[in-house]
């Protein structure tokens, strides 16, 4: 119980002056033959992942361990450098992330009898893990990638945080573990194979996105929300730390502003916690609900003007909601920053978001994501960001859709598939609704959730993939956590599930790689966990009300968010991706798809492709979620798997694809 050690005091290999780390973490772990660690591959391991961390880092050896990170100074700048070891060297700890509620575990702890040496919450992970050992994880809330090593009982733990919003990755050939917050770390192996995993491939062509534990990657796994991989000498296993099941509560009409005000000091009281930092603290703003509600708290909270940061794409695009934020950004006093993008610099950077990403993730939003993150580190290191309250909260239309689908369910059939189905069909450029109209018809739930979520379903593969070299696999879309949620109603369930599974490895993915790779920490109030545990108890009659989505989030934030702004339509964080795609990228699109020896080529049937391409482009058909998907896999496959080792290890060395807006 002696206090935490910092890497000075402890002996262990640190370069430079004390602070917290943020953010990115990586480590060998030779766990059966025990020998020696290559510190040079640690040391690469670690720079190639500097963009998370720019300001120091820090290393920790111990024969067969080597633990390494990257630091972005946030709290405590004059103490607190990492690795953290307890007194003894036995437990060392590297960390990417903050603890929200560290100061009221450190309270816990000192009353135990541990004693701290620093002010930053890293430690209170070390004297944790003494005190409770794998139930710490349980105890902390807080976003998160973690490697924990316990030299006494020869084992590394690895965990991820209950929402995934920290991304952690490794690689078990059945006798090294190799780890990092980004995938380049682990490949800086040469010893780790770059293969395409094609159960993935056809999980990311179903979703959009590989559901964790999978990678594209063949043999490079994700740790999945609320998990710990847990390695020793007998091996690796998965363990799960967050297991909440929500129990749904009993909520009468007169409950409703006790449970309204209940929900309004939980969120004021997230952004509260996430504002801490010893340096200046931003905040992302759309214009919508979400984003606007966490500036006006982080504005009435603050003593000085705070800086907010918007990105657009043009007047001229119905879903710019640049004017929107700046009224916002008036009202609240704020100093403004605006940014807007082009067609143009979203073919340029297409192939940086990709190197950054490392994972075929095919949204349309990352472009613009990175350009507002950019913007924002101009003025400052951390930013809070207004994601994560439309998955619990029911802010999408297919929430809408689960919620009062079974009245379309009882339509006669004959009605429902002999006129609805075929006139939506028949309709040109009409893609959600079509997977919404084919969804509402089927009764079981886990497979109707399938349906809704489904780019493009398997017919759809069977007759793009090349010679029938792969067939679609059935992908289980509840994942990990179907157990959860078979005594909730079907919009809970799906409630839950999209928190898990969209949210953690498309949303929050793109949203940690994009401003990690300008050395931005990005933070999100509405997961903060003792929020949530009280949102996924909410019946699904107060998130959707009529035909109102996140129906008492709204209410609840009427306390603050202007009544214009909540009663506007929602516009999606996007660009304008099906327009450009017919016209300024379809040129871009088919010379890379189609050319001889690219990956599409390998993998896809070429006729397909270009029939995708030019009905597209023609307006017969809505092929643009489906056409990102291919142009994502094509780079993705052209910077990870197609060079030579060499040619791979070199652009891992030299950074390739910095971007010059950077």
């Amino acid at each position: 119980m002696g206090a935490g050690t910092d890497v000075s005091r402890a002996g262990l290999r640190g370069r430079g002056a004390d602070g917290l780390i943020m953010c990115g973490i990586c480590g060998i772990d030779h766990y059966r033959d025990r020998r020696p660690v290559d510190e040079r591959l640690l040391r690469q391991m670690t720079a190639v992942i500097a963009h998370r961390g720019p300001d120091d880092d820090g290393f920790f050896l111990e024969g067969s361990l080597g633990l390494g990170m990257r630091r972005l100074s946030i709290i405590d700048l004059e103490g607190g450098a990492q690795p953290i070891a307890n007194e003894s060297g036995s437990v060392v700890t590297v960390f990417n992330g903050e603890i929200y509620n560290f100061r009221e575990l450190r309270r816990e702890l000192k009353s135990l009898g541990h004693v701290f040496s620093t002010r930053t919450d890293t430690e209170t992970i070390v004297h944790g893990y003494e005190q409770w050992g794998l139930g710490v994880l349980a105890h902390l809330n807080g976003m998160f990638g973690i490697a924990i090593w316990d030299s006494a009982q020869q084992r590394l733990v690895l965990a991820r945080d209950p929402y995934g919003i920290k991304p952690l990755y490794y690689y078990d050939d059945g006798s090294t573990l190799r780890f990092g917050s980004e995938i380049k770390s682990i490949l800086c192996d040469d010893a780790v194979p770059r293969k395409v995993d094609r159960v993935a491939l056809d999980a990311f062509l179903t979703l959009s996105y590989v559901p964790s534990p999978e990678t594209a990657f063949a043999g490079i796994a994700k740790v999945p929300p609320g998990f710990a991989a847990v390695c020793t000498p007998d091996g690796c296993r998965l363990r799960r730390f967050h297991s909440v099941v929500p129990r749904v509560l009993d909520v009468k009409r007169s409950d409703e502003p006790l449970l309204i005000e209940r929900l309004q000091d939980l969120i004021a009281a997230a952004v509260r916690r996430q504002m801490v930092a010893d340096v200046p603290v931003g905040a992302l703003l759309s214009g919508g609900v979400d984003s606007t509600t966490t500036a006006t708290i982080m504005s009435d909270l603050s003593d000085r003007p705070i800086d907010t940061f918007t990105v657009g794409f043009g007047s001229d695009y119905d879903l710019d909601e640049t004017h929107y934020a700046r009224q916002t950004a008036q009202r609240l006093g704020s100093r403004h920053h605006e940014i807007i993008v082009s067609a143009t610099e979203f073919a340029d950077f297409l192939p940086l978001s990709v190197w950054h990403l490392e994972e075929p993730v095919a949204t349309d939003s990352t472009l613009a994501y990175y350009k507002v993150c950019a913007l924002a580190r101009q003025s400052v290191k951390v930013v809070l960001t207004g994601q994560g309250a439309d998955e619990p909260f029911a802010g999408y239309p297919r929430h809408l859709g689960e919620r009062y689908g079974g009245l379309v369910r009882r339509l006669p059939s004959g009605l429902r598939e002999g006129v609805l189905s075929p006139l939506v069909e028949h309709l040109p450029r009409t893609e959600q609704l079509k997977r919404a109209v084919r969804s509402l018809g089927i009764a079981d739930a886990g497979e109707r959730r399938a349906a809704v979520w489904t780019i493009m379903d398997s017919d759809f593969r069977r007759r793009l993939y090349r010679d029938g070299r792969m067939a679609p696999k059935a992908t289980n879309v509840g994942g990990l956590w179907e157990d959860d949620v078979r005594d909730l109603d079907a919009l809970s369930q799906m409630l839950y599930l999209d928190a898990r599974l969209s949210l953690a490895d498309n949303l929050l993915m793109y949203g940690d790689k994009m401003a990690m790779s300008v050395s931005l920490e990005a933070r999100v109030p509405f997961l903060d966990l003792e929020l949530m545990r009280l949102v996924e108890s909410i019946p699904a009659s107060l998130k959707i009300r009529g035909l109102t989505r996140k129906y008492i989030l709204k209410r609840a934030v009427a306390k603050w968010v202007p009544r214009d702004i909540i009663q506007r339509r929602k516009i999606p964080f996007r660009p304008p991706i099906d327009e450009w795609l017919q016209s300024d990228l379809t040129s871009h699109v088919s010379d890379l798809l189609l050319a001889e020896g690219s990956g599409s080529m390998e993998y896809f049937n070429r006729q397909a492709v270009k029939r995708m391409i030019d009905d597209h482009a023609g307006g017969r058909q809505d092929y643009k979620r489906a056409l990102l998907s291919l142009l994502v896999f094509e780079l993705w496959h052209g910077q990870f798997i197609a060079p030579t080792r060499r040619a791979f290890q070199t652009a891992l060395r030299n950074r390739p694809g910095r971007h010059k807006g950077r």
